[in-house]
Order: C-alpha cells, then structure tokens, then sequence
C-alpha cells in the first residue's frame, strides 16, 4: 500500500488484485456463498481507492483494510434486509392491488410484473416505492438510501421506458 500511495501503478494493480480474492474469502467464510458478497468485494474495493490517503503506513495494513471490510459488508447486509422487506410489502401491495376490479389493462399488466420485470432493478423499485406503493420521493430516498434527486431522475425514466414498451406492444 505505502508503494501504491507513491504512485506506483503496477504495484497498486497487483494489491487490488490480491486483496480481491482476500476479501471475498474472508466474506465467504463469514456469510457463506451469497449472491450479495461479489457486490459486497466491489464495494470494499471502492471504498479502499477512495481511502487510500488515509492509510498511514507506521501502522499494520491489515486492521486498517478489515475496518474498512466490515464497514462495507455491514453496509451492504443493511441494504440486503430493506430490499427484501420492500420486496414483501410490494407483493403484500401487489396481492391487494390485484384484488382489485376495475383495473385497466396496463395496470394489470404491470401489477402482474410482466411490465416490471422489464425494468432494471433500481428503476423497478423507485417505481414500486413511489407509484405503487405510494411512498413519497423523500421516503423512497430513505429506504433505498440514494439522492431525493435520484429517486425522481430514476421515476422519469422507469416510467419512460414502460411507455415506450407499451407504445411497442400496441403497433
């Protein structure tokens, strides 16, 4: 680290690089074989290049990278939780929405997911979150932990893009 911090690029390749495989391992060893800890490893990483100029290399590098580790996976095991409890209270939603009778063809179409699923994930759930579920732009925010900003771009667009599907559909 010391050599990738004075501008060593090669060296700054090959600790990236190891220090990949070190941290999945050391996350697979802790939660198991998750479909979050590949997200998790890129996260860290991330968070590793935008720390790296506080590091201070009279200390050991290793506790300096597991505070960082544990940081990101307790980070990314929080988002993990509020995506599946949306995840049930949409289909909670869902199951109530579809109850309903005077739904119009594209309502139904889109409460059966088919619309939906169509969708990328983080247009897909601002959808939910704000149309569906009818939280607000600053409670959607919350829950997804992005940008209010965000939130309100990614609505735009979802919703562009499930008008360009039906419009598609229809000719």
């Amino acid at each position: 680290m010391g050599s990738a911090q004075a501008g060593n690029e090669l060296d700054y390749r090959q600790l990236l690089s190891e220090l990949t495989d070190v941290i999945y391992n050391f996350l697979r060893s802790r939660f198991g074989n998750h479909h979050f800890t590949e997200d998790c490893v890129q996260e860290t990483l991330i968070a590793i290049h935008q720390a790296r100029h506080t590091y201070d290399q009279s200390r050991p590098f290793r506790p300096w990278l597991f505070a960082i580790v544990r940081h990101k996976a307790i980070d990314t095991l929080r988002k993990q939780s509020t995506r599946q409890k949306m995840t049930r209270q949409y289909r909670g939603e869902q199951e109530i929405l579809s109850q309903t009778n005077a739904q119009s063809e594209a309502e139904s179409e889109m409460i059966s997911g088919r619309l939906l699923d169509s969708l990328s994930e983080e247009y897909r759930d601002v959808l939910v979150l704000t149309k569906i579920i009818g939280f607000s732009v600053a409670e959607t925010a919350a829950k997804l932990g992005i940008s209010q900003s965000l939130v309100k771009v990614r609505v735009h667009r979802a919703i562009r893009k499930l008008s360009r599907l039906m419009e598609a559909e229809q000719s």
